[in-house]
């Protein structure tokens, strides 16, 4: 896959002429932009109702930042030390969930449907309780929101989240929301 650039913005208020203009399959956003954000053009997207993904471009990643972004709809996330064929291998994994693997060889759909069947697998051995407790953190309430709506402690929500990364064998609640995106349907 050969990616082109066919604009570059520093405004945020060029993005729906821009759109409207140009066919976009993917936008790259650093986080903070000449007087606004990444969550800015996320917002303008929705208010729309454009749905095209968008990749934030970083040096670090904030996790609270971060959970933000994705809840708002952002893609996925690029940090600047990866290498290019890091970067390209990420975009074209956005850009083929995207537009469906039509373009992918025969391996990589059995890769991914392998990957998909394996994760829906993990998904389902969670318990009941701790599919509410996913359910409600995908929707993005916070640990206090999720202890108050199931009636159980704070410490209890941290555990249940500790134990479901485990069973997901994912490492932050970044991977976490990123895979119950791609996995759960209606939230609770």
């Amino acid at each position: 896959m050969i990616f082109e650039v066919c604009a570059y913005l520093d405004n945020k208020d060029l993005i729906i002429e821009t759109i409207s203009e140009e066919k976009i399959d993917l936008i790259i956003s650093e986080i903070n932009l000449n007087g606004s954000s990444a969550l800015d053009i996320l917002k303008i997207l929705k208010k729309n109702k454009i749905d095209i993904p968008v990749v934030i471009f970083t040096s670090l990643l904030n996790e609270i930042k971060s959970l933000k972004l994705l809840k708002s709809g952002a893609s996925g996330f690029l940090t600047k030390n990866l290498k290019k064929k890091t970067i390209r291998h990420l975009l074209q994994e956005i850009a083929f969930s995207r537009y469906s693997s039509g373009e992918l060889n025969k391996f990589t759909r059995l890769k991914n449907r392998f990957n998909f069947d394996y994760n829906t697998e993990k998904i389902n051995s969670l318990s009941k309780r701790e599919l509410q407790v996913l359910k409600l953190f995908f929707r993005g309430k916070r640990n206090m929101e999720i202890s108050e709506k199931l009636n159980i402690n704070q410490k209890t929500v941290n555990t249940y989240i500790t134990r479901i990364m485990k069973k997901l064998e994912v490492n932050s609640k970044i991977d976490l929301f990123i895979l119950a995106r791609k996995h759960i349907k209606q939230p609770y």
